[in-house]
C-alpha cells in the first residue's frame, strides 16, 4: 500500500502544539509499515507553512531528514495535469491540492493523509485522516 501525505499531515506529525499533532501520530502509526510519499512541492509548501512555527534551526533538521522518511516524487513535469485538475474543481481546492492529486494519480495512490477536508471532494481519492 501506498499512501501520499499532505503537507497538513506533515505539519502535524512534526509540531507538537499543532491541533492535529495527537492524531498525526495514531494515523502514523497505523501506516507507516507502508510506502509513505511526498513530492517537492510538499516539501516547499511545509517548509513554508513551519516557518511560522518553529526555529529555523528545527526546520533545517526536518528538510534534511525528510528524505530518510519519505519518498520523495519530482513532480516537476505535471503542472499541466495539476492545471486540468485544479480547473475541472473550479478553483474549489488550491492549486497546491490540485498537484498533490496529479502526483497521486501519476503514482497510482488513490489515498491522501491529510487533514485537509478538500480531498473530499475529488473523485477517486480517499482521504486518511
Amino acid at each position: 500500500m501506498r499512501y501520499f501525505l499532505d503537507t497538513t499531515f506533515i505539519v502535524a506529525l512534526f509540531v507538537s502544539n499543532d491541533q492535529w499533532h495527537s492524531q498525526s501520530l495514531k494515523v502514523y502509526d497505523n501506516i507507516k509499515n507502508h510506502k509513505l510519499v511526498i513530492s517537492n512541492l510538499v516539501i516547499a509548501e511545509t517548509l513554508t507553512v513551519l516557518k511560522n512555527k518553529l526555529k529555523t534551526k528545527d526546520i533545517s533538521e526536518i528538510y534534511h531528514n525528510l528524505s530518510n522518511i519519505f519518498d520523495i516524487i519530482d513532480d516537476n513535469l505535471i503542472f499541466d495535469e495539476a492545471m486540468d485538475i485544479f480547473t475541472k474543481y473550479d478553483s474549489t481546492i488550491s492549486f497546491f491540492d490540485a498537484m498533490y492529486v496529479a502526483v497521486s494519480k501519476k503514482e497510482g495512490i488513490n489515498e491522501i493523509v491529510s487533514f485537509d477536508s478538500d480531498f473530499d471532494k475529488i473523485d477517486g481519492i480517499v482521504r486518511i485522516h
